[in-house]
């Protein structure tokens, strides 16, 4: 009875990893708490849960955002995150059933200079800085549709403080918890505080429409 639970057992531990499958994912490495230069972060730590349920073993490989998104576009990975729902990436991609987290935006003034408006309908020109590739909601998007921002975008939202400080933005667009983080680092100076919110913007985990593993993959988280 003892050599057939050892048996049973043993087939099991075979089976189960005779089926699970490897999948490489483009990652973005830059976006702290979200995502880090070292493939750790909670998004990391969301998508490796989700594919664990269904015996898929996951590995990143690390870029900056906008390469991630050309990775997408040319099929050469599967998925990659963090990418934001608006009428863009709806079209581009394919988005899973459910956001991997609601991420809020907002716009942050320089106190020594700051805004003359107190909320995001009242643009009417201003210049705002963003991380380039970034997606920060429809909102935004019609913002920028309408002329009502001028958009000045760099590759980190760092630079764009470094900008705002130096009377070259008239605000930055910026991730709350991003915000929190550079501020706990110090790299968030004292006046540079928060003007008032963009909105929340669900981020997923995008598939390839030209990669033909995509839809099956997606279908499994």
């Amino acid at each position: 009875m003892l050599k057939i639970t050892l048996l049973i057992l043993l087939l099991s531990t075979f089976t189960v990893w005779a089926e699970t499958e490897q999948i490489t994912i483009a990652a973005e490495d830059s976006w702290p708490p979200y995502a880090n230069a070292d493939g750790t972060g909670l998004a990391n730590e969301i998508i490796t849960a989700a594919f664990a349920t269904q015996n898929i073993e996951v590995e990143f490989h690390v870029y900056p955002y906008a390469r991630v998104l050309h990775y997408l576009d040319t099929a050469a990975y599967v998925a990659g995150f963090n990418v934001p729902i608006d009428a863009v990436t709806k079209q581009k991609y394919l988005l899973g059933d459910t956001p991997l987290y609601e991420a809020f935006s907002a716009y942050y003034q320089n106190t020594e200079q700051p805004l003359e408006i107190v909320n995001r309908e009242q643009f009417n020109g201003q210049s705002v800085g963003v991380v380039r590739g970034y997606g920060y909601g429809q909102h935004h998007l019609d913002l920028i549709a309408k002329n009502a921002i001028t958009i000045a975008d760099a590759n980190t939202d760092s630079a764009n403080v470094k900008r705002l400080m130096m009377g070259r933005l008239d605000s930055a667009l910026i991730f709350i918890k991003v915000a929190n983080l550079l501020q706990r680092q110090q790299v968030l100076p004292k006046e540079v505080q928060l003007a008032f919110i963009n909105e929340g913007t669900d981020i997923y985990l995008a598939f390839s429409r030209n990669h033909p593993d995509a839809m099956r993959l997606q279908k499994k988280v």
